[in-house]
């Protein structure tokens, strides 16, 4: 797993729910069977790791209580481009997820935002 690209990692609930999400959305994974509390995702030349919130460690005790406690990756804005603007956002109200911008049309694309299981922002832009 040495790859050389970009990768994100976000600490999720619900690795199962989490997976498949980003599944939907168009993310392919990369099996992973040694590892059961992680799923590696990739988008292009990017990967998604999600890690079980309780099962992978932390840097220092500080840090582990405030991503337990409080809102995980607040500032951070996951964009995904997609086909198909209104399909994500029809799968986004399907499972529930809160809309924290609706669609609209800017000048490089199409776009809405929302929070995903966890809380993590993310942008869909449909370019057009």
């Amino acid at each position: 797993m040495g790859a050389k690209q970009l990768k994100i990692g976000l600490r999720v609930r619900d690795l199962h729910r989490s997976a498949a999400l980003y599944l939907r959305l168009g993310f392919r994974e990369i099996p992973n069977d040694d590892q059961p509390d992680l799923r590696y995702l990739t988008f292009r030349n990017t990967w998604l790791i999600l890690s079980a919130l309780d099962s992978h460690g932390y840097n220092n005790t500080e840090r582990e209580q405030l991503v337990r406690t409080g809102t995980r990756g607040l500032g951070v804005v996951l964009a995904i481009p997609v086909p198909d603007l209104d399909a994500a956002y029809e799968l986004w109200q399907a499972e529930g997820l809160s809309i924290t911008s609706e669609r609209e049309n800017v000048v490089w694309a199409r776009i809405f935002s929302g929070l995903d299981p966890d809380g993590y922002e993310v942008t869909f832009e449909q370019f057009e």
